[in-house]
């Protein structure tokens, strides 16, 4: 399986939202897969389209189309979480390893600055769970 480095985060942030029915199909399959977190599921880490992007509304000849900079915006977010988590691009790692790095190396100030932009943020499971333990950690609840 190919995946962007940057959708294995939204895969843990994920709650049933998505581009259109086929992509929110997509993303269920691909997290049911990786969930699994067997050592001999190989995942292709890339920062390029990937399997999930194949179904997606705004993918148009490998290249995200939704909005003017939205290909080197999401390709810069693959290249900063591949750089957090010490791959390069291209490697095949099994998902349990890719989930344990995740959580192990990203905490909330390196999420932002893979995530900046991203206009889910609000609705992601992850990322609202990692602003709420900083949150706590530096006393604002």
């Amino acid at each position: 399986m190919k995946i962007r480095a940057h959708h294995l985060l939204c895969l843990q942030g994920f709650r049933g939202l998505g581009y259109s029915p086929e992509f929110i199909k997509k993303m269920e399959e691909v997290k049911r897969k990786m969930e699994r977190r067997r050592d001999d599921f190989l995942v292709e880490v890339v920062d390029e389209c990937d399997d999930i992007c194949e179904v997606c509304p705004y993918q148009l000849d490998g290249v995200c189309q939704k909005g003017k900079r939205s290909a080197k915006r999401t390709r810069v977010m693959d290249q900063t979480l591949l750089k957090i988590l010490g791959l390069k691009k291209g490697r095949k790692i099994s998902s349990q390893n890719l989930f344990s790095r995740i959580k192990e190396k990203l905490n909330f100030s390196l999420l932002i600055k893979v995530c900046g932009e991203c206009g889910w943020r609000e609705v992601c499971i992850y990322y609202l769970k990692l602003r709420n333990r900083w949150r706590k950690k530096v006393g604002l609840i």
